[in-house]
Parts: C-alpha cells; sequence; structure tokens
C-alpha cells in the first residue's frame, strides 16, 4: 500500500491520480494474530502542501462478540481522508520542515507514500467497536459464565441484585397501576 507520488507532487494543486488499494496489516490486535487482507481504492489529490490521499478500504476484522466472548469474523469498510506532507522538495532536492506532521502522514525522502499505518489506525479504530457473533446470542449466564449458546446452564437466574430492588420495585408499581 506504497504509491509513488513523485509525479504528482510535480503537478499544479488539484490534480488527482486514483490507485487500487491491494495488501495486508499485520496482526492489529490479539483477537488478530494474523494478516488483514486490505481492499479499495484510494484517490490522491495534490494540494498546496502535499497529497491528500482519500478513499475507502474493505477488510475482514476478528472480533469478541460483546454477548458471549466468542470471536466473530466481520468484514468493515472504512473511509479515511489523511493529508500527507513530502519530506524532500520534489524539484529542488531540499529537506522540509516536517515537525508538524505525524511521522505516519510524511512522503518519505523517496516520494513514497504509504498507507500502510494510516489503514492499521483505523482498524484498530474499527476493532474495539462491539460486535455480535449473531443477532440472536445468548450471551453468558451472569452466575457461572456458561456461554447459553451453546446451552443452557440451569442455574437460577431469577435473582435481582439488591442494589436494583428500588427500581424493580418501581416497575411493579407501575405494571400494578
Amino acid at each position: 500500500m506504497i504509491y509513488n507520488v513523485a509525479q504528482l507532487l510535480r503537478e499544479v494543486p488539484g490534480t488527482t491520480r486514483q490507485y487500487p488499494i491491494d495488501g495486508a496489516l499485520t496482526s492489529i490486535d490479539e483477537n488478530n494474530p494474523s494478516l488483514i487482507a486490505v481492499g479499495g481504492e484510494v484517490v490522491l489529490v495534490r494540494t498546496d502542501s502535499g497529497v491528500l490521499a482519500m478513499g475507502t478500504a474493505r477488510m475482514a476484522l476478528v472480533r469478541a462478540c460483546r454477548r458471549c466472548l466468542e470471536l466473530a469474523s466481520q468484514s468493515v469498510k472504512v473511509e479515511f481522508e489523511e493529508e500527507f506532507v513530502p519530506s524532500i522538495d520534489v524539484e529542488t532536492g531540499r529537506s522540509l520542515d516536517t515537525s508538524e506532521a505525524a511521522e505516519e502522514l510524511v512522503i518519505n525522502d523517496q516520494h513514497l507514500l504509504d498507507l500502510t499505518e494510516v489503514l492499521r489506525q483505523y482498524a484498530v479504530m474499527e476493532a474495539v467497536r462491539g460486535t455480535l457473533c449473531a443477532d440472536d446470542c445468548l450471551g453468558l449466564c451472569p452466575v457461572c459464565g456458561q456461554n447459553l449458546n451453546q446451552g443452557d446452564c440451569g442455574c437460577d437466574r431469577s435473582h435481582v441484585d439488591p442494589r436494583m430492588a428500588p427500581l424493580l420495585a418501581l416497575l411493579d408499581k407501575e405494571e400494578t397501576e
């Protein structure tokens, strides 16, 4: 997911190039121990100060179900828009000040724009969102921790936490009125 933007940096602001995204991300968390295939499209636009990368990437993330904690694979689509700044002036070869830019948003001295870290960060943001293994996931038993999708455990789950008893009393009162 590396693009040579030397020619684009020589163009006038507003010039665009479109490229496919085809690559892989290394592990983004403990639930994604292998490579994650990434596909999509990116449009690179020459700006006054660098190159704006806008695009859509699709990837399959493995995440823990928020109810039963089983691993579930889910295809996600992320849209991104980031501006990259050059570290070298393409015409003169002079070094440019990139101290204001984040390291992952700097075009290197060979005029290569690398989307890998940016897409990895977007994947991490997607990975922290909750997911369900199935819409009808039953979750875990609050008493013994049994995965209720694999069968009932037989625990008595009618017990109400004493701290919630006043709220339950309000609900009971509403039902009788």
